[in-house]
């Protein structure tokens, strides 16, 4: 079994410092098994959120931590996610992200009317 909860203040920069990214910043936490087991950096600013580090054992996870951080996201009005880590583009490729310019990009209200987790609609 696993959850997602966000950081509190303390963690998150933890992480960030972890991962170099500057502050602030909020996180995401994955726990499995009562192990911590990855994250997700994330930025809001303004209706944009932006997707810093992600961090997760495996592909469904990640996926999970991405739906998670654009959650938060749109709980504090974001309407876009973007990342510029190439590492993550052909993740976010298939959570349905396009690339625009050098990054990847998703309006949040699309993404969450497309089936969940390989589902069909």
């Amino acid at each position: 079994m696993f959850t997602i909860l966000p950081a509190d203040e303390n963690k998150a920069t933890v992480l960030a410092q972890r991962e170099n990214q500057i502050l602030p910043l909020s996180a995401m936490v994955l726990t499995v098994d009562d192990t911590e087991a990855g994250y997700v950096l994330y930025r809001v600013e303004r209706d944009r959120l932006e997707i810093l580090c992600l961090r997760a054992p495996d592909a469904d996870l990640s996926e999970w931590l991405v739906r998670a951080a654009l959650n938060a996201g749109v709980n504090r009005l974001a309407i876009t996610a973007t990342c510029s880590d190439p590492v993550l583009f052909p993740l976010l490729s298939g959570l349905g992200f396009r690339a625009e310019g050098s990054r990847y990009e998703v309006f949040i209200p699309d993404f969450f009317n497309r089936p969940c987790c390989g589902g069909e609609k």
